[in-house]
């Protein structure tokens, strides 16, 4: 019988960017501190551990139960990559990775996590440890997400700012004159890199599945994003076909005249059928019908109403809009809550509240 390990991250103070006018559409940054998180039973290291740097051995694994989990820094998998410290921390953001212990439990499958502006990796590991437990090789991306893509476009009467903006931060293309990511600290470059020193490193836990030469098999993958996160998966999905994309507590992104972002309504290369939205009824960061109104300009209309999933079970009228109106703990920021280890809705058994939503609609 495997054995299930639960997070809890310690008590952090929340802090929003004021974006102005358009505070209410902008990516919630995230609350700040750094947090040692034990598993229960027994202690499972830090994120703030020492990591190998490039050119030396890579870090020892740490294995807790059933999940293999390596901490693994930006510039250990490239050299060339900058990752500046996250604001909130005081260190970069690293590569958190998880794999089953396990070979006949791997479903070869890839659950990938994007956090949402400013968030960090040692606060954020629920949805992460959610898909190791189903299956899934599983990593939360360290990537340039310090910039929340609301605030930049903010007042821009460009009506592809959003999309140019996140096209950038996924691929490395030199589109927008609001941000500049070079084509190393790309998602997709820093993905890909993940992988192949992966592979490279760890040859026996099965991250070669992943890549065809120096290509992802994107079809082999499960992204799933909160707040900014959330709207780089939905444009991931237009640019491959992944096996899942869901969104959480997003997607954001408007016209200066308040219309949903046109990118949105582009043509998905993942089938609708295979992409997912939960939101938080109460969220003021992002609020549902913000939220709501791009899922259904990327398609999500035709494939059931916005649906709770409070006090129900999956697959919830097969509907692929789904709500919550789940209390945060101690009335911590609804938006973060989604996410948020320390913050999400829990059960009597400590096991979170909306882990049945994430298995059915990212980790199937």
């Amino acid at each position: 019988m495997k054995t299930r390990h639960y997070l809890y991250g310690a008590a952090l103070a929340a802090t929003l960017i004021g974006a102005g006018a358009m505070a209410w559409e902008a990516d919630s940054p995230a609350d700040g501190g750094s947090v040692q998180v034990p598993v229960v039973g027994q202690v499972l290291s830090t994120l703030t551990t020492p990591l190998a740097s490039s050119g030396t051995a890579p870090a020892a694994a740490t294995i807790a139960g059933d999940v293999i989990r390596h901490d693994i820094a930006a510039t250990t998998v490239d050299s060339t990559a900058t990752q500046k410290n996250n604001s909130q921390t005081g260190v970069p953001n690293k590569n958190l990775t998880l794999v089953p212990t396990s070979p006949s439990s791997r479903k070869g499958k890839l659950a990938l996590f994007l956090m949402g502006t400013n968030s960090t990796e040692t606060k954020e590991q629920e949805i992460v440890y959610a898909g190791a437990r189903r299956g899934y090789h599983a990593i939360a991306l360290a990537y340039p997400n310090y910039d929340a893509v609301a605030v930049l476009c903010a007042g821009s009467t460009d009506t592809a700012c959003t999309g140019n903006v996140r096209k950038e931060m996924l691929t490395g293309a030199n589109v927008s004159t609001k941000v500049t990511v070079a084509v190393q600290d790309s998602v997709e470059t820093r993905l890909q890199k993940l992988l192949t020193y992966l592979n490279a490193t760890y040859p026996a836990e099965g991250w070669g599945a992943y890549l065809s030469g120096t290509s992802i098999n994107w079809s082999m993958i499960s992204a799933v994003g909160h707040s900014q996160g959330a709207g780089h998966v939905a444009y991931l999905a237009k640019l491959h076909s992944l096996y899942r994309a869901t969104m959480i507590s997003g997607v954001a992104d408007k016209t200066a005249a308040g219309a949903v972002a046109p990118w949105l309504s582009n043509t998905n290369v993942t089938p609708v059928a295979n992409q997912y939205g939960f939101s938080h009824t109460a969220d003021s960061t992002v609020t549902i019908a913000t939220a709501e109104a791009s899922w259904n300009a990327i398609g999500l209309a035709s494939l059931g109403a916005l649906t709770s999933t409070d006090g129900a079970a999956a697959p919830y009228g097969n509907s692929h809009k789904l709500k919550t109106s789940l209390a945060a703990v101690g009335g911590a920021n609804i938006h973060l809550s989604m996410a948020d280890d320390d913050k999400m809705p829990r059960t009597s058994a400590g096991t979170p509240a909306q882990e049945p939503v994430w298995d059915y609609a990212a980790f199937p």
